[in-house]
């Protein structure tokens, strides 16, 4: 697909807010009605009749009774030609789940068939050492033109899934994959829990298909568009035939206790450290379907202690060091919060300005530098303490997309001893600190037009001097999009 258009956007800053402006969705509406006069194409889901194992295999007798998707066109290498390579899709359902089975036939058969096995969304992301074929779905599961549910596997089995662009989205279903002689095939199982959708019995869905041939770098569709337009959910076809009397309700409570001991030499005279030291951590993680379409997600004490350690950076500058959000709590659903790029003619130096980088909540303590120059010995932690934090990001009936979120960390305090001074002393370097960040969107016009506003604000209690006059004790900044 060609980038997208870039647009200048001027931005005003004003003594408490950030006014944003941005255009994405004026483009959109426009280029939308190049393909409108194409009829976009439709299929059905069969209610499951009889038992179905996911293993790869399509020899249930269950898939015979679904009508099969087989119109699919060449993206790449042969736009808009008919495929060189036959797909047949059927898709199933029940009460708790959508059933995809697919065959990919190959014309060479096994040989032809190329996979490569890796992690979870390691081939999605399109990994330069993997070569490998695949097979796609995307579900706007609210039909408003805006949103994309991705799933697929490749022929080994290998998942990927991701929310609106969001590689972090790893919901619970069940995929598997088989080669055999005419090519290979995969089955899939996506329980409607994992999924977020209207409250309508008849649900209506839109959809694409995605598949890649990779020793041809071909690309194959099911609802076209060509290389020159806008492409996305705008252009999908539909997915109905799904009834549903009820609303599956989900919910996770996940447990944590770490502990953790630290073996190091102590330098001589240091009265906070000793040679073998021994931590202990407690909290856990929640997650609840407030509605079918709303989630609430909840975090006591989390540990973070599996995340990705962040690149080695050495800054000269006096400017601040920015670093990719990879704590699970603040990925998982961060696209609520999002208010699309900045594009700025007469500016400099924005291409990552943002009102939002949660990397700031539980980040090091920012006073703990002070005690460098004033002390031989100190004992501060490298992590401010995140008491607790919720969030509930979703879309309302009224088609409200919404994303709201609060945070409160605790106060750290620092022990060290004074140059040349026989006793400790206590200076806090951290005060207690409350984030908000509370992001809604309305659609009009079918997704075509998009009306959004978000605001944050940061509280701190601050208790010293020092904290007085290096931080400030509250910040708010409020801007509207559209």
């Amino acid at each position: 697909m060609p980038a997208r258009r870039s647009i200048a956007v001027l931005r005003v800053a004003l003594p408490c807010s950030l006014l944003a402006f941005s255009f994405p969705s004026a483009i959109a509406a426009q280029q939308t009605t190049k393909s409108q006069n194409d009829p976009r194409p439709v299929a059905h889901a069969t209610l499951r009749q009889g038992e179905i194992t996911i293993d790869g295999k399509l020899d249930e007798a269950a898939w015979a009774t679904a009508t099969p998707i087989t119109e699919l066109t060449q993206s790449t290498p042969d736009e808009g030609k008919p495929p060189s390579q036959k797909t047949e899709l059927r898709i199933l359902y029940d009460a708790s789940a959508i059933y995809i089975g697919a065959r990919m036939f190959d014309s060479l058969g096994a040989k032809g068939v190329r996979s490569a096995l890796a992690r979870r969304d390691q081939v999605m992301n399109g990994d330069n050492n993997l070569t490998s074929d695949r097979i796609a779905l995307v579900f706007d599961t609210f039909r408003d033109k805006n949103s994309r549910n991705w799933f697929e596997l490749n022929p080994d089995g290998v998942k990927g899934d991701h929310q609106n662009g969001d590689p972090s989205y790893d919901p619970v279903w069940e995929g598997a994959s088989r080669i055999d002689s005419l090519g290979w095939t995969a089955e899939f199982r996506i329980p409607f829990s994992q999924l977020r959708f209207s409250r309508e019995t008849d649900q209506v869905w839109g959809m694409q298909i995605w598949r890649e041939v990779n020793r041809r770098a071909e690309q194959d569709m099911w609802a076209f568009w060509r290389s020159n337009e806008y492409g996305g959910p705008a252009y999908f076809g539909t997915l109905d035939g799904i009834k549903l009397s009820s609303q599956p309700r989900q919910m996770e409570l996940v447990p944590y206790a770490t502990t953790r001991s630290k073996l190091e030499r102590t330098q001589p005279g240091d009265p906070f450290h000793s040679n073998t030291e021994m931590t202990y951590r407690a909290g856990g993680d929640l997650k609840v379907n407030l509605t079918s379409n709303l989630t609430l997600d909840a975090t006591v004490n989390p540990d973070f202690g599996q995340v990705e350690v962040d690149p080695a950076s050495v800054n000269l500058s006096v400017f601040e060091t920015t670093f990719s959000e990879k704590r699970p709590f603040f990925v998982s659903n961060s696209q609520y919060f999002s208010t699309g790029g900045f594009s700025c003619y007469f500016c400099s130096n924005v291409s990552s300005l943002s009102l939002i980088y949660t990397r700031r909540i539980g980040r090091s303590p920012q006073l703990a530098g002070l005690l460098s120059g004033r002390s031989d010995f100190m004992d501060a932690t490298d992590a401010t303490t995140i008491l607790g934090a919720g969030k509930v990001t979703g879309r309302t009936s009224n088609g409200i997309t919404v994303g709201v979120m609060d945070a409160l960390t605790n106060r750290e305090s620092a022990r060290f001893l004074p140059v040349g001074s026989l006793n400790d002393s206590t200076l806090e370097i951290e005060p207690l600190a409350n984030y908000f960040i509370g992001r809604f969107r309305k659609d009009f016009r079918g997704g075509a037009t998009r009306v959004g506003m978000i605001a944050t604000m940061v509280n701190r209690d601050l208790t010293n001097p020092d904290e007085v006059a290096l931080l400030r004790s509250n910040a708010q900044a409020f801007g509207p999009d559209l």
